[in-house]
C-alpha cells in the first residue's frame, strides 16, 4: 500500500541560530560576515551603531570594554573571534 501524501504541509526549515553583532565600519566584522556567507551559514545581523541598547547591553555582558564583533552561536558567546575560533564552534554546534 503507498505512503499517503500530505499536500499542504511544508517542511521546517531551519535557521541556523547565528547573530553577528558589530559595525559596517568595522573590518573584523565584515570579514565575519563575509566568512560566514561563504560556509553558507545564515545569520542575523544587527549593526550597533542603529541599535545603540544592544552595545550597551553587550557591554554590561563583557563587563565593562566591547571589541566587535561579538557572535552568538547557538548560544555561545564569541567576542572579536579568530576566523578558527568562529569555524570550531560553528563546526561544534553542526552548523558547517
Amino acid at each position: 500500500m503507498p505512503t499517503p501524501v500530505m499536500t499542504g504541509v511544508r517542511p521546517a526549515v531551519a535557521t541556523a541560530p547565528v547573530t553577528v553583532y558589530g559595525n559596517r565600519w568595522c573590518g573584523i566584522t565584515q570579514m565575519t560576515r563575509r566568512m560566514l556567507d561563504r560556509a553558507g551559514v545564515p545569520y542575523r545581523y544587527v549593526d550597533l551603531d542603529l541599535h545603540p541598547e544592544m552595545h550597551r547591553r553587550l557591554r554590561w555582558m563583557a563587563g565593562g570594554d566591547l571589541r566587535n564583533p561579538v557572535v552568538n552561536v547557538a548560544g555561545e558567546w564569541l567576542e572579536q573571534p579568530t576566523p578558527r575560533e568562529l569555524q570550531w564552534s560553528l563546526a561544534r554546534h553542526g552548523l558547517i
